[in-house]
């Protein structure tokens, strides 16, 4: 199959977009990268020659054609839904205004496609606040004139993190009775997924790791690569704490949100060859906070 012309990979300096733009270097691909810093330009400038920096959710001047000659667009733009990184600006500036922005550009300079690493639960009935502005951009996609691909990850091994960090602080909290499955994924593994639908694939597909587990298995994983206690929060526990006053909404979001994608199962699409014990057995333990 013929490669694109030139791909651009939003959010290139971020933990799955460095692993797109490293991959797709590597296969030969013509790149165009956007990141919001000066330590994302620097991180960027082995693989690639055109790196943009702008904060797409607001700078739209800088942004100005950025999809000039691209005939794909993969964004990997997205808030941080950890517990403990503190989030600057909202999830509807990031996920949603910001892809909004790049969308409207593409649209103008007649972008053929666009590949957009959303979230599961973005098409859930009720609007947590972490996947709406996911699901507010797929609207805007598919109501786009661009051929699309929408992957929504069932969850990363690096969104488990927080989970790590919580074990080596001695509690390994679980919602609910810990029977709800997930197959997670590596974000490098991820990366190859996005690659492969560059050119064509479906409108949505959601995307899983290798291995299936319940939330409980991984909880005592984890137990034993770091320590830890697992304790186990009944849901109308979590539901009475969620209750109450939204003193900080990021993270009152966020916990909701977690609760939702730890309660049910998350399953996606089998890809991949990283287990969850090899990323813990890979895993710096004394880069936990």
């Amino acid at each position: 199959m013929e490669k694109p012309k030139k791909v651009l990979i939003a959010g290139a300096s971020g933990a799955l977009g460095f692993e797109i733009v490293k991959y797709m270097s590597s296969q030969g691909y013509q790149l165009r990268v956007l990141t919001t810093s000066d330590e994302g330009k620097e991180k960027l400038k082995p693989y690639c020659n055109e790196i943009w920096k702008a904060d797409a959710s607001k700078e739209t001047s800088k942004i100005k054609d950025i999809t000039a000659g691209v005939d794909t667009v993969v964004s990997a733009l997205g808030n941080s839904v950890s517990l403990f990184t503190p989030n600057d600006r909202s999830f509807y500036e990031i996920d949603y205004q910001s892809n909004k922005n790049l969308l409207q550009d593409a649209e103008r300079n007649n972008v053929k496609r666009f590949v957009y690493i959303s979230i599961k639960g973005a098409d859930s009935n009720k609007d947590y606040n972490v996947a709406n502005a996911h699901k507010l951009f797929e609207q805007e996609l598919k109501a786009s004139s661009l051929q699309y691909t929408i992957l929504r990850p069932v969850g990363f091994f690096s969104g488990i993190h927080d989970l790590a960090i919580m074990a080596k602080r001695k509690l390994i909290p679980i919602v609910g009775d810990g029977s709800a499955t997930t197959n997670s994924i590596h974000h490098k593994d991820l990366a190859k997924v996005v690659i492969r639908y560059v050119d064509s694939g479906p409108e949505v597909i959601e995307i899983g790791g290798p291995q299936i587990h319940t939330r409980l298995e991984m909880a005592n994983m984890i137990k034993e690569a770091i320590g830890g206690k697992i304790i186990k929060i009944p849901e109308i526990v979590a539901d009475a704490g969620l209750a109450l006053p939204k003193f900080f909404e990021d993270f009152h979001d966020k916990l909701d949100y977690f609760k939702y994608i730890t309660t049910r199962d998350m399953i996606g699409e089998k890809n991949g060859t990283t287990t969850f014990k090899e990323y813990l057995d890979n895993l710096d333990k004394s880069e936990l906070p």
